[in-house]
């Protein structure tokens, strides 16, 4: 899919702001309003995701704030994928100006998450900074995420392990490596 397409859709569902009903909440998280000089501004990134509430608790633990649900309108779902008379709804998480769009279908699609692999096109991975890697793994696992093991590596002063989050999306932790 097109990276215009999410755009556009979150867009179109956020109305820059505005919940799905078109009224603004002031407590809401959403995706970057202010334009920069050029006429543009870096959005968010979306994931699909199987289990919203589950996906939104992971996201909380790794200090993301969740804003609320907004449900999208069909022409939306079909737009992002939706088969047949899919449900789609949306809740953003942000952290650090970093806005993630956490898409979810109802059904929720049961092809599995894409191999977040740099040898193929589209998002490889997400990467978070981080004061130790053992305690934020251990967040991981206790939220429903899952460590790639095998991936821990010490590259000069930093200790990087690959997880995973619910649904398998990829998440590099990396921190001061251990003496």
């Amino acid at each position: 899919m097109k990276i215009s397409h999410v755009f556009a859709a979150s867009t179109l569902a956020v109305g820059f702001g505005l919940g799905a009903a078109g009224v603004a909440s002031a407590a809401d998280v959403g995706p970057n309003t202010t334009l920069a000089a050029d006429g543009l501004v870096f959005a968010n990134v979306s994931i699909s995701v199987a289990d919203l509430a589950k996906s939104a608790k992971f996201y909380q633990a790794l200090g993301f704030e969740v804003g609320d649900v907004h449900p999208l309108p069909s022409p939306i779902a079909k737009l992002l994928g939706g088969k047949g008379d899919a449900k789609l709804q949306i809740q953003f998480a942000k952290r650090d100006g970093v806005v993630l769009e956490l898409v979810n279908f109802a059904p929720a699609p049961t092809e599995k998450a894409s191999a977040g692999s740099a040898a193929q096109l589209g998002l490889a991975h997400i990467g978070l900074r981080v004061d130790s890697v053992d305690r934020v793994a251990k967040l991981v696992t206790e939220n429903g995420g899952k460590t790639l093991d095998a991936t821990r590596t010490k590259l000069g002063p930093m200790d990087i392990l690959f997880v995973t989050d619910p649904d398998g999306t990829h998440i590099e932790l990396a921190g001061p490596a251990k003496n």
